[in-house]
């Protein structure tokens, strides 16, 4: 099809019928269906599609995520691209390409650094866009038994209050690492509603939120939120269990104050990066990915 039949829109979340197009074309193409993100309040500007339109429909679409962040200590801005996608009937016709294309020339010069996770599939594609791979990485810790205090609260993210809970701490929040961070409480929401659901916590006595999943023996930590990252030795008691022996972190765990950590290499997470990156051996947080 002649891209002269299409129509190309960005920048339309204020126009319903562009926006709930958008919706649908996310649903079918993703399986990911945005109302719970956007019913609860926290759809994202800052999310900017890049979309061809035909007859009202999205049939093709990239979205430039760009992501306040904290590089070796410095404010700075990251660009993720996500919800990219064809619908089946216009697909090998470069539609993709030339959005990407658009995208990555309007956030030219706003950003030090673009990224993504790619499915399987559409690896070779990224490479033909000049993306290079880049392990992504967890740090991990061996620990031993400790003795719980108890204290930490579930949040029940069916309970608005519990919602405005997390998302008024996501707005104070302090970077969770000073190397590598992310600032975004938009996104932050977006894992909470989505994907870390069932495991939220509160800890009043340190007034944070932490983000954790226990796995057998291995304690998996997604996100603290807090306006000061409390040291793991002292966040640790809090959520510990008696049968841990390693604990997880998804993200870099240089203000925890530990030691004796390693890395460990994600495997099938795909993240591309396009060069020059900032960063070299980066843990991508968890709640940083669209």
């Amino acid at each position: 099809m002649n891209t002269h039949e299409l129509e190309l829109k960005t920048a339309y979340w204020d126009d319903p019928a562009a926006r709930n197009a958008f919706k649908e074309f996310m649903m079918s193409i993703h399986g990911l269906d945005f109302s719970v993100w956007e019913s609860a309040g926290f759809w994202d500007d800052a999310y900017t599609p890049f979309s061809y339109f035909h007859n009202g429909d999205v049939i093709a679409s990239v979205c430039m995520y760009m992501l306040d962040a904290v590089i070796d200590g410095r404010p700075s801005k990251v660009t993720q691209i996500s919800g990219v996608g064809t619908l089946p009937q216009f697909r090998r016709q470069g539609l993709n390409r030339r959005l990407t294309d658009i995208g990555l020339e309007w956030i030219e010069g706003k950003q030090v650094g673009v990224f993504l996770f790619a499915d399987a599939p559409a690896i070779p594609f990224y490479e033909k866009c000049g993306f290079e791979a880049l392990p992504d990485y967890a740090e991990c810790i061996e620990v031993e038994s400790t003795v719980s205090r108890g204290g930490a609260v579930k949040l029940d993210l069916d309970r608005p209050s519990h919602i405005d809970l997390i998302f008024d701490v996501a707005q104070r929040r302090a970077p969770i690492s000073r190397k590598f961070g992310i600032l975004n409480p938009k996104l932050v929401m977006f894992h909470a509603l989505y994907l870390l659901r069932d495991f939220a916590f509160q800890i009043p006595e340190l007034d944070c939120v932490i983000f954790c999943k226990r796995d057998g023996e291995r304690l998996q930590i997604f996100d603290i939120l807090s306006e000061e990252i409390p040291p793991f030795e002292q966040l640790y008691p809090y959520i510990c269990d008696v049968h841990d022996r390693r604990v997880e972190f998804y993200f870099h765990t240089d203000q925890l104050e530990l030691k004796s950590v390693r890395i460990k290499v994600l495997e099938g997470n795909n993240c591309y990066v396009l060069p020059p990156f900032p960063m070299k051996n980066v843990v991508f947080p968890f709640t940083c990915k669209a």
